[in-house]
């Protein structure tokens, strides 16, 4: 196409112009001229036609000779440079994709360098937060621990903890608005607070009541904690517990066959300046060989593939079931877990899973592994 429009059709037009040029002047003269003279006039055109042609032809080489270097930088690796020409034809219009390419492959490579960027990120920040996650529940007089999470993105909103001060044992299941970074700040704040007012206060209540004050002015308003701190005492064989808008807690008495779901009630932390009339503190009495359950709300409302949530009853006949036969919580469990997943085959997980199983024992027991579910 641009041999056609810049050599051939050019040297077409120029050789029709010079054969009319001579036969005009051989006829206007009245073939008087001496053929001589009309044979130098007309290679005297002639030249003035190739010359004409060796201008477009150089003009058009240069052109692509500079696209072409361009382009074979771009292709090489090599700094390149856009082309600059204000051309309407095809030269411009090669020039023109040229730039279009080259500026697409520039924002291509900033996304990409913007994303492992942010995926180096988020694998730090997956990181520290899995480094604050027991690794293992610590030693506690008369019970036995079972406790993991599978959070449903890289960074996410659950979290628990067993912080043992002295002869005080809290812990506590919280899960925090979203996913990301920002609840594993909140998570990190939670943590560091209640570390703290253990050592300022001995009652739970104000426990929560500090945690909220100190807790809400450093969050959005959409961003708040639903949990249950709890504590421990042997001697007793009871929890005393406070709610803050979390799950229930699922006692089940294996003595009896009894189960019982009792709502956390209170308020989320972060949600109101102050929470003090809505927090309160409950007991309760566990039995040797007793399971007490807590939950995160990614549990109930897991769905399956038909949109079904699993729901607290279910959840409640899983434990029923497999309760009295479990040897240990990691085998109950082991139970839910697996009704969960079975239940999800085929669904998309959406929220955070927390799941912690303890069990009334009368005796001092070993460590109990905490990591995260096996099975997705």
């Amino acid at each position: 196409m641009l041999l056609h429009k810049y050599i051939l059709a050019p040297l077409i037009f120029w050789l029709t112009v010079t054969g009319l040029i001579a036969f005009g002047a051989a006829y206007a003269a009245g073939f008087y001229l001496e053929i001589a003279v009309i044979y130098q006039l007309l290679i005297a055109l002639g030249l003035f036609l190739f010359g004409s042609i060796l201008v477009l032809f150089l003009k058009l080489h240069n052109a692509l000779k500079k696209i072409i270097r361009e382009m074979k930088a771009l292709l090489t690796g090599k700094s390149y440079r856009r082309i600059m020409t204000s051309k309407r034809n095809e030269i411009g219009v090669l020039a023109h994709f040229f730039n279009e390419v080259t500026r697409s492959l520039e924002n291509i490579s900033g996304d990409v360098k913007s994303t492992q960027r942010i995926r180096k990120e988020l694998n730090i920040a997956q990181q520290i937060q899995s480094d604050l996650l027991p690794k293992s529940t610590p030693n506690i007089p008369g019970l036995e621990v079972t406790a993991k999470t599978r959070p449903a993105s890289e960074i996410g909103g659950d979290t628990f903890d067993f912080i043992k001060k002295g002869d005080r044992q809290i812990m506590y299941i919280g899960d925090s608005t979203g996913h990301g970074i920002p609840a594993g700040i909140v998570m990190v704040m939670v943590d560091t607070l209640i570390e703290t007012f253990m050592d300022l206060y001995d009652k739970l209540t104000d426990i929560m009541i500090q945690l909220n004050k100190y807790l809400k002015p450093h969050l959005q308003t959409t961003m708040f904690m639903t949990m249950i701190l709890l504590e421990w005492e042997n001697k007793t064989k009871k929890f005393k517990w406070v709610g803050a808008g979390h799950e229930h807690l699922i006692h089940m008495k294996t003595g009896s066959g009894e189960i019982t779901a009792t709502q956390a009630g209170g308020i989320a932390v972060g949600m109101l300046p102050d929470n003090s009339k809505m927090v309160k503190e409950q007991e309760l009495q566990l039995s040797e060989n007793d399971f007490l359950v807590l939950f995160s709300d990614g549990i109930t409302e897991a769905k399956n593939i038909a949109g079904e949530d699993y729901g607290l009853e279910r959840l409640k006949s899983t434990i029923r079931s497999h309760a009295s036969a479990a040897n240990s919580t990691a085998e109950l469990f082991k139970h839910i877990a697996a009704d969960v997943t079975r239940f999800m085959k085929g669904a998309v997980q959406f929220d955070d899973m927390t799941l912690i199983v303890i069990k009334a024992t009368g005796q001092q027991k070993t460590e109990a592994e905490t990591t995260e579910w096996e099975e997705k």
